[in-house]
């Protein structure tokens, strides 16, 4: 009888396991900058047309060539804030990601991937200045910061970005042309994150087919994190 009762507290202890597995993977493909409340903005709202427009990606290779050519008195840094709104609570699976260019100290461009208003030529965008990524900026300039953004640290290195290796770096993803994937920094996240997703029981989604999906994919996140190269 106790053994049986034992058997039936761990199955019912796994199946709470799973289900919470389950419940935060469907909120990584749905929260954030993919949430249906985004997409919608996305696509419906006029300020975002900007977001699809096909000649972003050759406007981004162009300053970035340009600022290769004159380094002089320029940085980049990265950021993360929260994810869409400032109602989004910034989590360890729903943040948003941007660079930014500075020339003498001073704000010259932000830099982001972005998901595109449905119908336009590509899925997914490098797109110079969003305005949600400037105006996050800036608060946080003005020590109101109710975006939350904080600079991108490492622990090791902490004279901050290469400029010249990650403009370059950026650019080379730029010139590959990934799409846009909403899940796909799931392939960012500590090993030891991926052991516990990967319990998630199949067909809801598997932690393998997210990786396999996100090969030549981006998102916000993956897109900074992935070419952010510090000074040694």
């Amino acid at each position: 009888m106790l053994v049986e009762r034992q058997m039936i507290s761990s199955k019912t202890l796994i199946s709470k396991v799973l289900l919470c597995v389950v419940v935060v993977l469907f909120a990584l493909s749905f929260a954030g900058c993919t949430s249906m409340n985004a997409i919608k903005d996305i696509n419906e709202n006029p300020d975002n047309i900007a977001r699809g427009n096909p000649e972003n990606p050759q406007m981004v290779k162009e300053y970035l060539e340009s600022i290769l050519d004159d380094p002089q008195g320029r940085e980049v840094n990265a950021y993360h804030r929260r994810a869409y709104s400032v109602d989004n609570k910034k989590t360890l699976f729903t943040y948003h990601s941007f660079y930014v260019f500075l020339k003498d100290s001073e704000l010259e461009h932000t830099l982001v991937f972005t998901a595109t208003p449905k119908g336009s030529e590509r899925n997914g965008n490098w797109m110079l200045d969003a305005q949600s990524d400037i105006d996050s900026y800036n608060l946080f300039l003005s020590a109101d910061n109710p975006w939350e953004v904080e600079p991108y640290l490492h622990r090791k290195y902490a004279s901050g970005l290469d400029f010249q290796l990650t403009v370059q770096t950026v650019l080379d993803r730029v010139e590959k042309e990934y799409s846009f994937f909403g899940p796909a920094s799931i392939r960012n996240l500590p090993w030891y994150h991926h052991v516990w997703l990967s319990l998630a029981p199949p067909p809801i989604l598997t932690l393998g087919s997210v990786l396999v999906i996100s090969i030549h994919k981006d998102n916000c996140n993956s897109a900074i994190v992935e070419t952010m190269v510090w000074k040694k």
